[in-house]
């Protein structure tokens, strides 16, 4: 959410990216998350899913926060919104220097891996390729998705990781090229 919160200060000119600076993105919901608009539905009362039971767990009442990052053009959002989605993604495509966007929602072996892997399967994205938050199209922010390679050598990544994952919680994985988001980071540098 710190990408699209950035995008959105650098768009409506509340802050300014130093030239000495670089912009690395990691997993951002560009064009919101489909998480938002399903949580406001359960919270609602709208949803009768026992997995959103255990996924949702005290979210209810929905913070503030969950409701900015609705998804574009869909139910919860507004005219207002998706404007400030498309200003935010022409400032995200021209600025960020390399970002993390995750098409599997399974990751690594860990803690958080249980609830991402039910967040991608219950939760009704708009694709499977979704780290069980974001999808990989909302997080390349329209950044074309052959830019995006599958090694951690590759600038823009497009990881197998979990929302978790991509916030460095877990460490590397050890199986594929695709699950070393630390490796991904050091190789910025």
């Amino acid at each position: 959410m710190g990408g699209l919160m950035f995008a959105g200060a650098l768009a409506n000119r509340k802050c300014n990216l130093a030239k000495s600076s670089t912009w690395i993105a990691l997993s951002p919901p560009m064009t919101g998350s489909m998480s938002s608009d399903y949580l406001l539905e359960f919270c609602e009362g709208k949803i009768d899913n026992v997995l959103a039971d255990v996924i949702f767990q005290g979210k209810c009442p929905i913070s503030i926060s969950a409701t900015t990052v609705v998804y574009k053009n869909e139910k919860y959002s507004d005219k207002a919104m998706d404007t400030a989605y498309a200003a935010a993604e022409k400032v995200y495509r021209k600025h960020v220097f390399a970002a993390m966007c995750s098409s599997s929602y399974v990751g690594n072996i860990s803690k958080y891996q249980a609830k991402y892997m039910m967040g991608g399967f219950v939760i009704p994205h708009k694709s499977s390729e979704n780290d069980g938050l974001v999808e990989f199209r909302s997080c390349t922010g329209g950044i074309s998705s052959s830019k995006f390679g599958k090694t951690h050598e590759d600038r823009f990544y497009r990881c197998e990781l979990n929302h978790a994952d991509t916030a460095f919680k877990t460490g590397d994985g050890i199986f594929k090229s695709t699950v070393k988001p630390v490796k991904w980071f050091e190789c910025l540098l």
